[in-house]
Protein backbone atom coordinates (compact mmCIF):
# COMPACT_ATOMS: atom_id res chain seq x y z
CA UNK A 1 0.00 0.00 0.00
CA UNK A 2 1.24 3.27 -1.09
CA UNK A 3 1.81 5.93 1.95
CA UNK A 4 -0.14 9.19 1.15
CA UNK A 5 3.78 10.79 1.45
CA UNK A 6 4.87 8.88 -1.12
CA UNK A 7 1.92 9.69 -3.70
CA UNK A 8 2.78 12.89 -2.90
CA UNK A 9 5.97 12.64 -3.61
CA UNK A 10 5.76 11.17 -7.15
CA UNK A 11 2.88 13.60 -8.12
CA UNK A 12 5.73 16.58 -7.39
CA UNK A 13 7.52 14.79 -9.94
CA UNK A 14 5.21 16.92 -12.59
CA UNK A 15 6.65 20.15 -11.44
CA UNK A 16 9.91 20.85 -13.03
CA UNK A 17 11.19 22.03 -10.06
CA UNK A 18 10.72 18.89 -7.96
CA UNK A 19 12.14 16.58 -10.32
CA UNK A 20 15.16 19.11 -10.26
CA UNK A 21 15.64 18.63 -6.55
CA UNK A 22 15.19 14.82 -6.87
CA UNK A 23 16.75 14.55 -10.26
CA UNK A 24 14.36 11.30 -11.07
CA UNK A 25 11.31 11.57 -13.44
CA UNK A 26 8.16 9.53 -14.25
CA UNK A 27 7.34 7.35 -16.82
CA UNK A 28 4.64 5.89 -17.15
CA UNK A 29 2.83 2.71 -18.98
CA UNK A 30 4.15 -0.80 -20.06
CA UNK A 31 6.10 0.32 -23.24
CA UNK A 32 7.03 3.55 -21.98
CA UNK A 33 8.34 1.70 -18.77
CA UNK A 34 9.79 -1.23 -21.06
CA UNK A 35 11.82 0.95 -23.07
CA UNK A 36 13.95 1.46 -20.24
CA UNK A 37 15.23 -1.81 -20.50
CA UNK A 38 16.47 -0.97 -23.75
CA UNK A 39 18.76 2.53 -21.87
CA UNK A 40 21.34 2.86 -19.58
CA UNK A 41 19.19 4.89 -16.95
CA UNK A 42 18.42 3.34 -13.63
CA UNK A 43 14.85 3.19 -12.41
CA UNK A 44 14.24 4.20 -8.51
CA UNK A 45 11.38 2.20 -7.70
CA UNK A 46 8.55 0.82 -9.81
CA UNK A 47 4.42 0.90 -9.11
CA UNK A 48 2.45 -1.61 -10.50
CA UNK A 49 -0.62 -3.92 -10.16
CA UNK A 50 -0.32 -7.23 -9.45
CA UNK A 51 -1.09 -8.36 -12.71
CA UNK A 52 1.83 -6.49 -14.33
CA UNK A 53 4.30 -7.56 -11.57
CA UNK A 54 3.18 -11.18 -12.13
CA UNK A 55 4.55 -11.21 -15.45
CA UNK A 56 7.16 -8.74 -15.81
CA UNK A 57 9.26 -8.58 -12.36
CA UNK A 58 11.26 -10.81 -13.16
CA UNK A 59 12.91 -8.79 -16.33
CA UNK A 60 13.41 -5.59 -13.76
CA UNK A 61 16.28 -7.32 -11.95
CA UNK A 62 17.29 -5.61 -8.42
CA UNK A 63 14.48 -3.06 -9.07
CA UNK A 64 12.42 -2.11 -6.08
CA UNK A 65 8.60 -3.13 -7.39
CA UNK A 66 5.74 -1.86 -5.15
CA UNK A 67 2.53 -3.73 -6.09
CA UNK A 68 -0.42 -1.00 -5.45
CA UNK A 69 -4.20 -1.36 -6.62
CA UNK A 70 -5.28 0.38 -9.61
CA UNK A 71 -6.93 3.52 -7.70
CA UNK A 72 -2.98 3.69 -6.14
CA UNK A 73 -1.98 3.34 -9.06
CA UNK A 74 -4.19 6.19 -11.00
CA UNK A 75 -3.25 8.34 -8.12
CA UNK A 76 0.18 8.61 -9.18
CA UNK A 77 -0.64 8.64 -12.83
CA UNK A 78 -0.46 12.21 -14.98
CA UNK A 79 -2.25 10.17 -17.91
CA UNK A 80 -6.18 10.40 -18.51
CA UNK A 81 -6.29 6.94 -19.06
CA UNK A 82 -5.44 4.12 -16.89
CA UNK A 83 -2.10 2.43 -17.33
CA UNK A 84 -0.84 -0.71 -15.02
CA UNK A 85 2.53 0.44 -14.27
CA UNK A 86 4.89 3.66 -13.21
CA UNK A 87 8.38 4.20 -12.66
CA UNK A 88 10.43 6.39 -10.86
CA UNK A 89 13.64 6.80 -12.89
CA UNK A 90 16.54 8.85 -12.23
CA UNK A 91 18.04 11.72 -14.94
CA UNK A 92 20.34 11.96 -17.54
CA UNK A 93 23.71 14.16 -15.38
CA UNK A 94 23.04 16.95 -17.05
CA UNK A 95 24.81 17.41 -20.54
CA UNK A 96 26.61 20.33 -21.38
CA UNK A 97 26.66 21.39 -25.44
CA UNK A 98 29.52 19.80 -26.22
CA UNK A 99 31.47 20.85 -29.50
CA UNK A 100 29.40 20.04 -32.51
CA UNK A 101 30.57 17.34 -34.89
CA UNK A 102 30.87 19.04 -38.38
CA UNK A 103 29.56 15.95 -40.11
CA UNK A 104 26.60 15.11 -38.23
CA UNK A 105 22.95 16.16 -38.67
CA UNK A 106 21.03 17.52 -35.48
CA UNK A 107 17.73 19.17 -34.94
CA UNK A 108 17.32 22.41 -33.09
CA UNK A 109 14.18 23.35 -31.12
CA UNK A 110 13.52 27.41 -31.09
CA UNK A 111 11.58 28.42 -27.89
CA UNK A 112 9.35 25.14 -28.39
CA UNK A 113 7.08 25.00 -25.73
CA UNK A 114 4.47 22.17 -26.11
CA UNK A 115 5.39 18.61 -24.63
CA UNK A 116 3.53 16.83 -26.33
CA UNK A 117 5.39 18.37 -29.42
CA UNK A 118 8.90 17.79 -28.39
CA UNK A 119 7.80 14.31 -27.28
CA UNK A 120 7.27 13.67 -30.99
CA UNK A 121 9.89 15.78 -32.17
CA UNK A 122 12.60 13.28 -30.18
CA UNK A 123 10.72 10.08 -31.52
CA UNK A 124 10.92 11.59 -34.92
CA UNK A 125 14.94 12.04 -34.49
CA UNK A 126 15.26 8.32 -33.36
CA UNK A 127 13.62 7.13 -35.92
CA UNK A 128 15.17 8.47 -38.65
CA UNK A 129 19.18 8.26 -36.39
CA UNK A 130 19.61 11.52 -35.75
CA UNK A 131 21.06 11.40 -31.72
CA UNK A 132 21.23 14.91 -30.56
CA UNK A 133 19.17 17.54 -30.48
CA UNK A 134 20.05 21.49 -29.56
CA UNK A 135 17.08 23.19 -27.53
CA UNK A 136 16.99 26.67 -26.73
CA UNK A 137 16.78 26.98 -23.04
CA UNK A 138 13.02 28.16 -23.04
CA UNK A 139 11.72 24.67 -24.34
CA UNK A 140 10.22 22.56 -22.62
CA UNK A 141 11.34 20.34 -19.70
CA UNK A 142 12.57 16.88 -21.51
CA UNK A 143 11.38 15.24 -18.00
CA UNK A 144 8.05 16.19 -17.85
CA UNK A 145 5.78 13.63 -18.34
CA UNK A 146 4.00 15.07 -21.49
CA UNK A 147 6.91 14.70 -23.22
CA UNK A 148 8.27 11.42 -22.20
CA UNK A 149 4.85 9.46 -22.95
CA UNK A 150 5.10 11.34 -26.23
CA UNK A 151 8.90 10.35 -27.12
CA UNK A 152 7.57 6.53 -26.50
CA UNK A 153 10.80 5.77 -25.34
CA UNK A 154 12.75 7.59 -27.71
CA UNK A 155 13.82 10.37 -24.82
CA UNK A 156 15.77 7.30 -23.35
CA UNK A 157 18.03 7.09 -26.09
CA UNK A 158 17.83 10.69 -28.35
CA UNK A 159 20.21 13.50 -26.04
CA UNK A 160 18.43 16.93 -25.85
CA UNK A 161 21.01 19.15 -25.24
CA UNK A 162 19.60 23.06 -23.79
CA UNK A 163 21.87 25.39 -24.86
CA UNK A 164 21.97 28.83 -25.92
CA UNK A 165 20.94 28.51 -29.34
CA UNK A 166 22.33 31.35 -31.13
CA UNK A 167 25.91 30.67 -29.91
CA UNK A 168 25.60 27.42 -31.23
CA UNK A 169 24.28 27.99 -34.60
CA UNK A 170 27.15 30.59 -34.87
CA UNK A 171 29.67 27.54 -34.02
CA UNK A 172 28.48 25.60 -37.09
CA UNK A 173 28.56 28.54 -39.25
CA UNK A 174 31.72 29.17 -38.49
CA UNK A 175 32.61 25.00 -38.88
CA UNK A 176 31.14 25.79 -42.23
CA UNK A 177 28.00 23.44 -41.25
CA UNK A 178 24.56 24.67 -43.16
CA UNK A 179 22.19 25.95 -40.91
CA UNK A 180 18.53 24.81 -42.41
CA UNK A 181 15.51 26.76 -41.53
CA UNK A 182 11.93 26.38 -42.25
CA UNK A 183 9.87 29.02 -43.48
CA UNK A 184 6.63 29.86 -45.47
CA UNK A 185 9.38 31.45 -48.14
CA UNK A 186 12.30 29.00 -48.64
CA UNK A 187 12.89 26.99 -51.05
CA UNK A 188 11.26 24.27 -51.94
CA UNK A 189 12.77 20.97 -50.02
CA UNK A 190 12.37 18.84 -52.81
CA UNK A 191 14.21 20.93 -55.21
CA UNK A 192 16.68 22.42 -52.55
CA UNK A 193 20.16 21.24 -52.70
CA UNK A 194 20.20 20.09 -48.99
CA UNK A 195 23.50 18.22 -47.17
CA UNK A 196 24.01 15.23 -45.33
CA UNK A 197 25.02 17.38 -42.77
CA UNK A 198 24.17 20.90 -41.05
CA UNK A 199 21.50 21.89 -38.20
CA UNK A 200 18.11 21.85 -38.96
CA UNK A 201 15.95 24.21 -36.96
CA UNK A 202 12.38 24.40 -36.07
CA UNK A 203 10.56 27.15 -34.17
CA UNK A 204 7.98 27.88 -31.61
CA UNK A 205 4.57 26.93 -32.42
CA UNK A 206 2.93 30.76 -32.72
CA UNK A 207 5.84 32.57 -33.81
CA UNK A 208 7.90 30.05 -35.77
CA UNK A 209 12.01 31.10 -35.42
CA UNK A 210 12.36 33.38 -33.75
CA UNK A 211 14.50 36.61 -34.96
CA UNK A 212 17.76 36.27 -33.10
CA UNK A 213 17.88 32.76 -34.55
CA UNK A 214 16.86 33.72 -37.96
CA UNK A 215 19.33 35.66 -38.32
CA UNK A 216 21.59 32.65 -38.42
CA UNK A 217 19.80 30.77 -41.09
CA UNK A 218 22.31 30.02 -44.24
CA UNK A 219 19.51 27.78 -46.42
CA UNK A 220 15.69 28.54 -46.23
CA UNK A 221 13.83 25.62 -47.14
CA UNK A 222 9.90 25.37 -47.77
CA UNK A 223 7.31 22.17 -47.56
CA UNK A 224 5.27 23.30 -50.42
CA UNK A 225 1.60 22.17 -49.54
CA UNK A 226 -0.58 20.15 -52.99
CA UNK A 227 -4.23 21.95 -51.87
CA UNK A 228 -5.11 24.79 -53.84
CA UNK A 229 -4.09 27.91 -52.13
CA UNK A 230 -7.47 29.41 -50.73
CA UNK A 231 -7.94 25.97 -49.36
CA UNK A 232 -4.40 25.23 -47.75
CA UNK A 233 -3.79 25.55 -44.40
CA UNK A 234 -1.63 28.40 -43.36
CA UNK A 235 1.02 26.04 -41.79
CA UNK A 236 1.78 22.62 -40.49
CA UNK A 237 2.30 21.80 -36.79
CA UNK A 238 6.11 21.52 -36.27
CA UNK A 239 6.32 17.78 -35.39
CA UNK A 240 4.95 16.99 -38.56
CA UNK A 241 7.15 19.62 -40.10
CA UNK A 242 9.98 18.27 -38.88
CA UNK A 243 9.00 14.41 -40.16
CA UNK A 244 8.26 15.48 -43.48
CA UNK A 245 11.65 17.46 -43.47
CA UNK A 246 13.80 14.89 -41.62
CA UNK A 247 12.38 12.24 -44.29
CA UNK A 248 13.23 14.26 -47.15
CA UNK A 249 17.33 14.78 -45.87
CA UNK A 250 17.12 10.92 -44.74
CA UNK A 251 15.78 10.10 -48.31
CA UNK A 252 18.57 12.35 -49.86
CA UNK A 253 21.35 10.08 -47.61
CA UNK A 254 20.19 6.73 -49.00
CA UNK A 255 19.31 7.31 -52.62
Amino acid sequence: MLSKNRIKQINALQQKKFRNESRTFVAEGHKVVAELLRSSLKIREIFATEDWASENAHKYANTPISVCSADEIKKVSAMQTACNVVAEVEMRPDTTASALDKNALYLAMDSVRDPGNLGTIIRIANWFGIDTILASSDCVDLYNPKVIQASMGSAFRVNVVYCNLPEKLQEARALGMPVYGTFLNGDNIYRASISPNGIIVLGNEGHGILPDTEALITNRLYIPTGAPAQTAPESLNVSTATAVVCSEFFRRRIS
